[in-house]
Parts: structure tokens; C-alpha cells; sequence
């Protein structure tokens, strides 16, 4: 499957490329092994072994990678937007160098960091899940957001600009519509993953990340969904908001 590509790293983490693409390979080893060292600290877990990324010259090769190398099916011709897919120890990326024409996407060195960063909290997630298939979208794209901090920056995801819309206008949807909306997840699930580690600590992620094995992260947090998403729309509207970056209060 791999046998045209070339590699650098080692056996416990490598990445893998093709053609021109060596000085992203260097990039995107250096981005992971960041994000694998402050994982592993964050989970309080040692290193995982054995993860390889691979970047694909085009759209093409990326989606046979998808499908062929990792499994997962994918809708053909894929998306222009879907750019990296995660799946146990393997992460697949559109290489940059084929952005102009097989995405939507311009290259940022800091937003790709971020991106490696978002997708590599995925891997970490379903090593450690007892049973991701079940996990939540809202858990598992928060976490990635908030721990990636892409939800600092107004990048080309655009994560931060609804939150601070509606904050601004007083606009905060309920759980369930974060819950059941796929966009929502990813522009609201981070701000319900940081109002738990702000309001009950570190731990409280890990537990949840380790300890959810029917789908349901709140019953394992031993919250109800009301007093959940009472409390966390009061932090939002409160402390939040300072924790965010909300101006003109």
C-alpha cells in the first residue's frame, strides 16, 4: 500500500511522503511529536507506539489511502474540505503541496500545526476509549478543537467566530441541537469540553475519554443533562466569556 513512499522517523512514530514533499514530512513529524508528548501528559499515559502518518500527493491517492489503508468509507469524489482522516494509529493528509488544486484550503504553517495537533487528539481518543464507535461527535470534535486551541484563532475552520457571535448576541444553542447537529459540534462541542475542565478539572476529561463505554459522557460524569447544560451555559455567560475573549461587556 506504501510501497512507492518514503519515510522518515522511527518505529514509534513516522511519517510518511512521496515526491517534493520531504520538508512537509519533516514539518508534520515535528508537529506530531509535539502533539504526542503533550498528549501523553494530558492523559497521563505513555507514549503510543506505531503511529504513522502519510501524506498523499492528491485528492486521488487520498481517498484510495482512506479507503484502502484505514478503512473508512468515504463519499467519491470526497469533499475539497476533508484534508486529513484519523483511524487507530494511521493519520492520512492531503499533503499541502496539493492544496491550489484538490482543496479549498490555503497552507498555514501555524494552522497546520493545529490541524496535526486536532487530528492526532482523535488517535489518542480512540486508543484510549473503551468503545468510540459509541463517543459522541460533540465530545470527540470539542476535545480535539479545545486541546488543539484552534479554538483561538480565526482559521480557516472557523471555529471561534460563532461563539463569539453568539455570545455577543446571547445566542447559545441547547445541548440537544449541539448534540444532534454535526456543524454545531464542531463551533459549540469545544466550549462544553472547556467549561468541564475549567468547573471540575483535568480529571474529568481523562475520565470521560477512559470510562465512557455506552456513548452517554455525561451519565459517566454523573451529570444530568439539565443541571449540564444549565450550568454550562451560566459559565459561558459568565466566566466564559472572559476565559474566551469576548470583548464589550
Amino acid at each position: 500500500m506504501l510501497e512507492n513512499y518514503s519515510s522518515i522517523g522511527g518505529r514509534e512514530l513516522a511519517v510518511f511522503f512521496t515526491g517534493c514533499d520531504r520538508s512537509r514530512a519533516r514539518e508534520i513529524l515535528e508537529h506530531l511529536e509535539r502533539a504526542v508528548e503533550e498528549l501523553s501528559l494530558y492523559f497521563e499515559v505513555q507514549k503510543p507506539k506505531g503511529l504513522r502518518a502519510i501524506l498523499a500527493t492528491d485528492r486521488k491517492e487520498y481517498e484510495r489511502l482512506v479507503v484502502n489503508l484505514l478503512g473508512v468509507d468515504i463519499e467519491i469524489p470526497s469533499n475539497p474540505g476533508r484534508i486529513a482522516q484519523p483511524q487507530k494509529k494511521d493519520l492520512v493528509f492531503l499533503a499541502p503541496s496539493a492544496y491550489e488544486e484538490d482543496s479549498t484550503y490555503k497552507y498555514d504553517p501555524a494552522e497546520f500545526g493545529r490541524l496535526v495537533f486536532h487530528e492526532t487528539t482523535h488517535l489518542f481518543e480512540e486508543l484510549l476509549s473503551p468503545n468510540i464507535e459509541l463517543v459522541p461527535c460533540w465530545w470527540s470534535e470539542g476535545m480535539a478543537v479545545y486541546l488543539s486551541e484552534q479554538w483561538k484563532y480565526f482559521d480557516q475552520l472557523n471555529f471561534r467566530k460563532p461563539v463569539l457571535k453568539g455570545l455577543i448576541e446571547a445566542r447559545i444553542p441547547d445541548f440537544e441541537e449541539v448534540n444532534r447537529r454535526v456543524d454545531l459540534s464542531y463551533d459549540w462541542g469545544w466550549t462544553m469540553v472547556m467549561f468541564l475542565e475549567h468547573t471540575r478539572g483535568r480529571d474529568t476529561i481523562c475520565k470521560a475519554v477512559l470510562q465512557c463505554s455506552r456513548g452517554n459522557i455525561l451519565e459517566t460524569l454523573g451529570i444530568t443533562r439539565g443541571d449540564f447544560e444549565s450550568e454550562w451555559k451560566s459559565w459561558l455567560r459568565g466566566e466564559g466569556k472572559k476565559v474566551i475573549g469576548v470583548k464589550g461587556d
